[in-house]
């Protein structure tokens, strides 16, 4: 991975994008999602794999990699799926207590399972992330991972601003708008395929399988690594370490602090 600079993303552009994402998606974020995840806890990471071409678990590994962790920390992952992130926290550092928040029931549901089978315990809360129902200031550390395509960034971001501590980290990774546009034509008719052979493959639901055009549009109207710098500065995060994958930027590592009060 390299080190990204800095590119232009002014509050207008910010707000211009998230509305036009909004007119975009709403209807599939609101419908058509929530459906796909009912489909899919079952053979999420083993889907995940498949429509990468096993890059999945390397990006996993270096995003948890990145996270600094102590005991008696209190953390967050946000949109937790199948607890995947926050299973490998605990087995990473077992002295931390850890909430994972999620709208869809069927994914926690797994996700319960499967921290059983590891012998952790995580709190389990389903609600839509946009309004975290936190106290200010109540956790040290936050992760979003391979989910913020499918949020409305302007509203969730501020939310995890708001209920980190003072000096808190926030930790952040997902499929991103690659930088290099040669890339991006490339990734983006790769991941439409991608999406529907793993759908092919398992057996998927005919509204999981129709949803191949939404991933790939999803990454074509979201952010680059170097804008979401830019977008995490301007909510408000500070100490912004931004990394991309060597495959052009289609994945991005972000991590970021609350400024001290």
């Amino acid at each position: 991975m390299k080190n990204i600079e800095p590119a232009s993303m002014t509050p207008l552009r910010f707000d211009q994008r998230e509305q036009r994402r909004r007119s975009l998606f709403s209807h599939t974020w609101g419908e058509l999602i929530p459906k796909v995840f009912e489909d899919v806890p079952k053979y999420y990471r083993s889907g995940n794999i498949v429509a990468s071409l096993g890059l999945w678990e390397l990006w996993v590994w270096q995003f948890v990699k990145t996270i600094k962790l102590e005991p008696g920390y209190k953390a967050l992952d946000v949109c937790a799926g199948t607890n995947d992130i926050g299973i490998r926290l605990l087995r990473k550092q077992a002295g931390i207590s850890l909430t994972a928040i999620d709208r869809s029931k069927e994914m926690q549901e797994e996700g319960q399972v499967r921290a059983g089978k590891y012998g952790v315990h995580i709190d389990s809360i389903i609600q839509d992330v946009h309004q975290l129902p936190f106290p200010d200031q109540s956790f040290d550390v936050v992760t979003l991972q391979a989910a913020s395509r499918h949020l409305q960034m302007d509203k969730v971001l501020p939310e995890i601003l708001r209920v980190l501590k003072p000096g808190g980290h926030f930790y952040h990774c997902d499929m991103l708008k690659p930088s290099t546009p040669l890339v991006e034509w490339f990734y983006l008719r790769f991941l439409r395929l991608s999406v529907a052979w793993t759908a092919l493959l398992f057996k998927s639901t005919e509204t999981s399988k129709n949803c191949g055009i939404y991933f790939k549009d999803a990454i074509m109207n979201f952010y680059t690594p170097e804008e979401l710098t830019e977008v995490f500065r301007m909510v408000g995060f500070r100490n912004i370490v931004c990394k991309k994958s060597i495959w052009g930027g289609m994945v991005g590592f972000h991590k970021s602090q609350r400024p001290l009060d």
